[in-house]
């Protein structure tokens, strides 16, 4: 899937001075924060360009009066005239609407205000990203509180399973938000990928109580919901397909945007055949459309539809068996948010429809789901100063119906083998409200509490989220957030959760922040303790810091986690123990709008059970089970090392630009074990790795 569709688009407005030589300073008319790296060219003479200095200022050579744009990611373009008579200029320019599509360029930091703390990171941060392959929750995963121990897109925060994080679209959950979804790390992408994003939001430990169906933490992921003011469009074509962008007005309270792509990975494997050896097929099409509404200034309205059809084929293989992966996936997801403002209250209303209906193929396995599921919400913030009351109620509706077949022991696993077919069908409704109170004392000082209740009805069951959180601002540059509480959730079946079932955890976390002219220092303290059917007293506890530098053309941070996650009884780790996580990146703009890249990762390898022993099979010569290690006699694989590089280069063509870029992950081509394989004997052991060095390569044109 091409997951660079937009890399981004941008355009801004320039006007400048005339005469033969001119000169001026570009800045951001929202905080008058000069621009560095902004493109400034004349528009008789694209080649004659020029960028902006670490103080937005410029020179410029003309011959003759002309027109100058002036160029810069987040921004509008504009073309102005500019004569003899112009002096020095200073020029403030307009962000774009996020309803073109074009990027906000506000870098990953916290979030000052709000209940809890959490972290920013904007579109352009996710296209900028090395290892993030322009998806937004691998660009999550990237972060220092993410310790996904693969290389997926399901997001797991500070120690938790996935299934205990919630992800949102427009507020509302998102049951499932990996798609090719495979074991072996092939393809793992989220359903986001080719969505404009205006913000994501990442609360690593407690929270928000507004938020249904998650506990251990949230990423909430929300489209522009402004309405465009001009008409954009945008083609992109790179290894994996092409794509096509278009955004305008529907005259003066309403508009659209929508975006098609058709997927085919046949070049991408082409030119990846030894980083990507297993994968064999892999086509698709996803189409996307947004409509916003303005009844009134306080009063919007926005519909977003999204859907998408995938096949996927890859090789893998068993003790037993090798052959062929397929699955196919067709997916719908409509969202409809309403917006309202009376006096000092805000109400959102939210419904949405998810619906999924797929297959999967191996051997004489077959599965084929068909999930519903439905969410209606209400949600109210009443705000007076130094006050800010949140109450609202949701319920969310799954229906399952699952039919396949499964083989009838562990090892006739063939097309050819016996297999028995199965049908389950499944209801849950899931009913939730909940207030939340926050209280600012002084300018230092802000409290809140909250408290939800659930009642599950195919359960009779009801359970109780409670929170709270302290936020103290000491002094002008440091920040303490404490937080925590008591938090349910129906946990759906996922990656590690097999059935439906309740989760009770609760945790603490201390998070601090220091952040003083180009230097922020963030770090925490972390403890769990989680309930859940597959692990009924773990325990989870770990530490956390990062440093970052960033003066606009350059960002560097380094972050080091540390996480301990075991059952308390017998102090057996599991698989998202990590004695250490170290990350790094780098991000460099240069003179004549180029962009490099480079992130790094080097993580504890994860705890398994080895085979220690055989056990022949009845009937198949030659063919045995395996024996493994007790639960508190395991190992680990070895540490896993990866290096990202990513380039982009921006060219003025016509009345748009032209962005192309570069993507290399696993550059030094490092395997990583992932697991080991054995043949049926299970005396011999192969090795198998995560993805191998992988090129990625295309283009991106935009236009109004």
């Amino acid at each position: 899937m091409p997951k660079f569709l937009l890399l981004l688009l941008l355009t801004v407005s320039g006007c400048l001075h005339a005469q033969i030589s001119i000169s001026g300073t570009i800045v951001s008319r929202a905080d008058q924060a000069p621009l560095t790296g902004a493109y400034v060219y004349p528009l008789s003479a694209p080649g004659k360009v020029t960028t902006t200095d670490l103080d937005g200022r410029f020179s410029l050579e003309l011959s003759e009066p002309d027109s100058v744009l002036v160029s810069f990611l987040g921004f509008k373009s504009f073309a102005r005239l500019v004569t003899a008579s112009d002096t020095a200029i200073l020029w403030p320019l307009q962000p774009t609407d996020a309803a073109s599509m074009d990027a906000i360029t506000v870098r990953a930091k916290k979030i000052p205000n709000g209940e809890l703390a959490s972290t920013r990171i904007s579109q352009m941060d996710i296209y900028l990203n090395p290892a993030a392959n322009a998806d937004p929750l691998l660009a999550v995963n990237t972060l220092p509180a993410a310790t996904n121990v693969d290389e997926t897109a399901n997001v797991s925060l500070r120690g938790s399973p996935s299934e205990a994080t919630g992800v949102y679209l427009n507020d509302v959950p998102i049951r499932s938000a990996v798609r090719l979804d495979q074991s072996n790390g092939v393809g793992q992408f989220s359903i986001f990928g080719q969505i404009p994003l205006a913000d994501v939001r990442i609360y690593a430990s407690a929270p928000p109580v507004n938020y249904s169906q998650t506990s251990a933490g949230a990423v909430a992921l929300y489209t522009a919901r402004d309405l465009p003011t001009t008409t954009n469009s945008g083609i992109s074509l790179n290894l994996a397909g092409a794509g096509l962008s278009h955004s305008r007005p529907l005259g003066p309270k309403s508009g659209i945007r929508a975006f098609v792509n058709v997927a085919n990975l046949d070049a991408f494997r082409a030119l990846n055949r030894k980083g990507l050896p297993e994968l064999k097929a892999s086509n698709g099409f996803d189409a996307a459309v947004q409509f916003v509404h303005n009844f009134s200034e306080k009063s919007s309205f926005q519909l977003f539809y999204l859907g998408f059809q995938e096949r996927f084929t890859f090789t893998t293989q068993s003790p037993y068996y090798e052959g062929d992966f397929e699955q196919r996936k067709p997916r719908h997801l409509a969202i409809a948010n309403w917006q309202l403002e009376r006096n000092d209250w805000a109400w959102s209303f939210n419904q949405a429809m998810d619906w999924e209906n797929g297959q999967y193929r191996f051997g004489n396995s077959i599965t084929e789901p068909r999930r519903l599921s439905g969410h209606a919400a209400v949600h109210g913030t009443y705000n007076k100063s130094g006050f800010k009351l949140k109450t609202g109620a949701s319920t969310n509706v799954f229906a399952d119906r699952v039919r396949g077949s499964f083989p009838l022991s562990d090892y006739a696993i063939s097309p050819e083998d016996p297999s028995q077919t199965y049908y389950v069908k499944t209801d849950h409704q899931l009913v939730e409200a909940y207030a939340y109170g926050q209280l600012r004392l002084g300018e230092k000082w802000l409290v809140g509490a909250g408290l939800k209740p659930l009642y599950g009805f195919s359960t009779e069951e009801i359970q109780y989220t409670a929170q709270a959180s302290l936020k103290y601002r000491a002094g002008k540059w440091h920040r303490f957030n404490l937080g925590g509480g008591r938090f349910a959730q129906f946990l759906s079946p996922g990656p590690q959760v097999r059935e439906w079932q309740w989760l009770e955890l609760r945790q603490l976390a201390l998070e601090y922040t220091y952040e003083r002219r180009f230097w922020t220092l963030e770090a925490a303290l972390f403890d769990k303790q989680e309930r859940y059917e597959l692990s009924t007293d773990l325990r989870v506890s770990g530490a956390e810091s990062q440093v970052t530098f960033d003066n606009k053309s350059l960002r560097a941070w380094a972050s080091l986690a540390m996480v301990r996650s075991r059952s308390e009884a017998a102090g057996v780790p599991s698989r998202r123990d990590l004695p250490f996580l170290a990350r790094a990146q780098v991000q460099k703009s240069f003179e004549g709008n180029v962009s490099l890249g480079l992130a790094a990762s080097w993580r504890r390898g994860t705890y398994f059970l080895p085979v220690i022993g055989q056990m022949p099979i009845p009937g198949r010569e030659g063919w045995q089970s395996p024996v493994f290690a007790a639960a508190d006699d395991g190992t680990r694989y070895p540490n896993y090392r990866r290096i990202d590089l990513s380039a982009s280069k921006i060219f003025p063509l016509g009345e748009g630009q032209l962005i192309l870029y570069l993507s290399v992950n696993n550059l030094l081509n490092t395997e990583n074990i992932r697991s080991y394989g054995y043949d049926a004997t299970f005396e011999n052991r192969s090795e198998q790795v995560f993805s191998r060095r992988i090129v990625f390569v295309g283009g991106v044109y935009n236009w109004e």
